[in-house]
């Protein structure tokens, strides 16, 4: 189930450096997680990146900056509340695991791309930050992250890569699965890594 956007959209996160606009809070605090991102990246050998995944220190920004569990919500859309408490938790901790897995195995530690953030747009407690990531060819690709805010910080909870959303992209191949079997049946793949 792993998706070609899904990877583009982690591995430019990773690759990215951050060139500062006036920004409010959701911009602000989510350039600050990059800009530290990039750094423990750019100190990591791709080696060590391929064999072991993201560092630790990477991990827990990823953590604090992204809602996990809302993401896994959107993803699943109503099937979620077919699942009891425990079964929602375990999917948070495999689709979790999924979406690290996937960055991790395809980042490379180059700090080639550059990242400028374009402008932000709330509404209330929603946001958009708009971002292009500009490749040393020229090439520009927009990368706009959703966040919503919790008690004063600004969390992910979906990322669109020229416009297709990471969030729908995993809700429509979910769909096709349970469309075939099962919620609990994703879950066992999701967990298995075999999908």
């Amino acid at each position: 189930m792993n998706s070609p956007s899904v990877s583009a959209a982690l591995l430019s996160f990773l690759l990215s450096l951050p060139l500062p606009a006036f920004a409010g809070e959701p911009m602000a605090q989510l350039s600050a997680s990059i800009n530290e991102f990039v750094t423990i990246m750019a100190n990591t050998s791709v080696a060590q990146l391929r064999a072991t995944g993201l560092p630790e220190k990477a991990r827990q920004l990823v953590f604090a900056r992204f809602d996990f569990s809302e993401m896994t919500k959107r993803s699943l859309g109503p099937h979620w509340k077919s699942l009891d408490q425990a079964e929602q938790q375990e999917f948070v901790d495999a689709f979790t695991q999924r979406l690290l897995v996937a960055y991790g195995k395809t980042v490379r530690a180059t700090g080639d791309e550059k990242i400028q953030f374009v402008r932000e747009v709330r509404d209330g407690q929603e946001a958009s930050v708009e971002t292009k990531v500009l490749s040393p060819n020229g090439d520009q690709t927009p990368i706009d992250y959703r966040l919503h805010e919790l008690s004063g910080q600004w969390k992910v909870h979906d990322v669109l890569i020229d416009n297709v959303s990471i969030v729908n992209n995993y809700r429509a191949q979910f769909e096709r699965v349970i469309a075939k079997s099962s919620v609990q049946d994703l879950l066992r793949r999701m967990k298995s890594q075999d999908s």
